[in-house]
């Protein structure tokens, strides 16, 4: 999702959000089909694999919300354990967990934030992962700067003078440090690089991968476009042309697109385009099938609540997305957006109640019949 569409919507009241429709049989019939099917191969490959066949999961904002530093609790937050049980108790295996660079690393080049107490950045997001993984899901790390950050105050992009690709590549070499003996940490090298070529692009996210294979880490790298990564732009944006080229040491990784259902894909209303959910994949999945070796991630998505006026054809788009990404060959999972409890009660894309005990939100009851 572009920054302006999320940033500075933390809720300061605490407000139950109330719930969508249940799904029509008609809607729940084909996703739970799939769902159960998907499921057996789960069961089936479990004594051979940790990884489970098929990711589904959500987006927990928090760490990413806020100017920064910030102070953590006043501007910016991070999951609670209530809120990785949530969604580990509703069946969803995998959580996308955004933070930003400056806060986990305050100096380039230097070391993560680990105060020693459990107060430092690092520390806490240290503390997520274990809890999602302690519940059996993949955590999946989320580095959500737009493909950059600050440096002395000043937002610079990555590649340019002021902020190497090298120090991107120290960063995720520290983080693959630490995680690299846990295959359920997934390492997102970047959330919707924007403002950069996709040649440039390419070329730190080869240098990056390189950097971290070296440790001998293998964990899978989910591998973002330019240009907001847009799975419907893939091709227009350059991205197919430059990352065809791409290779992974390891051969672990998966290319990570996003895809929203309004009218300019910008994930900023929750009205859905009629036929948006079975065509905007379109371009990446064909770019993907031209090759055997390409894997995709649906990173991003949402759809607005049908319950309300002007978004009734969501329903019907979002269930077009997902089954359109699963059946095609070509996607490793999902990830939905909306998680985290400081968004404000009426957030268009809110996946989680208040106080985690009322009634589903909209969103979340579209996504219960994938995850059940």
């Amino acid at each position: 999702m572009e920054p302006d569409a999320w940033r500075g919507k933390k809720g300061t009241t605490p407000h139950r959000a109330e719930g969508g429709p249940v799904p029509s049989s008609a809607v729940i019939a084909r996703p739970l089909l799939l769902a159960a099917a998907l499921h057996m191969a789960m069961v089936v490959c479990a004594g051979a694999m940790a990884q489970p066949a098929m990711v589904r999961g959500a987006n927990v904002a928090g760490g990413d919300f806020g100017a920064v530093p910030g102070v953590y609790g006043t501007d910016y937050t991070y999951p609670t354990k209530a809120e990785i049980d949530y969604y580990a108790d509703r069946g969803f295996n995998a959580l996308r967990l955004p933070f930003r660079w400056e806060r986990i690393q305050h100096d380039l080049y230097g070391d993560l934030d680990t105060v020693g107490d459990g107060t430092g950045d690092f520390e806490r997001v240290r503390q997520v992962v274990g809890w999602i993984t302690g519940r059996g899901m993949v955590a999946i790390l989320d580095l959500h700067d737009y493909g950059g950050r600050n440096v002395g105050g000043v937002p610079a992009k990555v590649g340019s003078a002021a902020l190497p690709a090298t120090a991107l590549a120290d960063l995720w070499v520290r983080l693959a440090g630490i995680f690299k003996n846990d295959e359920r940490v997934w390492f997102g090298l970047m959330n919707e690089p924007e403002g950069i070529s996709a040649a440039g692009w390419k070329k730190i996210a080869q240098s990056v991968t390189d950097a971290i294979r070296a440790t001998g880490a293998r964990n899978r790298l989910l591998v973002p476009g330019t240009d907001y990564s847009g799975a419907h732009s893939w091709v227009s944006s350059g991205n197919a042309e430059q990352m065809a080229t791409f290779v992974d040491p390891a051969d672990n990784f998966a290319f990570e697109v996003h895809q929203y259902l309004d009218a300019d894909s910008s994930g900023k209303k929750g009205i859905c385009v009629p036929g948006a959910g079975a065509s905007r994949l379109a371009p990446f999945i064909d770019w993907a099938k031209s090759a055997s070796d390409r894997k995709g991630f649906l990173g991003e998505f949402a759809a607005g609540d049908p319950s309300v006026a002007g978004q009734e054809q969501c329903r019907a788009e979002l269930a077009a997305l997902l089954e359109t990404a699963e059946r095609s060959g070509v996607f490793i999972g999902w990830t939905a957006w909306g998680g985290g409890l400081w968004w404000e009660p009426s957030y268009i894309f809110r996946l989680e109640p208040m106080d985690l005990t009322g009634p589903e939100t909209g969103l979340m009851r579209l996504l219960t019949p994938y995850v059940q």
